[in-house]
């Protein structure tokens, strides 16, 4: 089983990028501290907290759940599906 997360890199593009962890390894919670915050300022002198993880920076990250290893979705589409099965099994 893994946690995974869904964080917005630093930057125009808005790309977003996929991380998890191993919940043999990590709880929710000792997963989330590896994001560790940080105080930055815009171009333009505005404040903002920011997320870095892995010499990465985010603007912000989403824990989305726990998910066997075999189902991690690929996309908000797979994330979509998968939890409407499990929504549905309830």
């Amino acid at each position: 089983m893994k946690h995974l997360f869904k964080a917005t890199k630093m930057g125009w593009a808005s790309e977003k990028e996929g991380i998890w962890f191993d919940s043999d390894d990590f709880t929710v919670e000792e997963a989330k501290q590896e994001f560790k915050e940080y105080q930055g300022t815009t171009d333009r002198g505005y404040p903002y907290t920011g997320y870095e993880y892995d010499g990465q920076k985010y603007h912000d990250v989403t824990y989305l759940g726990e998910f066997k290893d075999d189902e991690l979705p690929r996309n908000d589409n797979d994330l979509l599906d998968l939890l409407l099965k499990r929504h549905q099994k309830d």
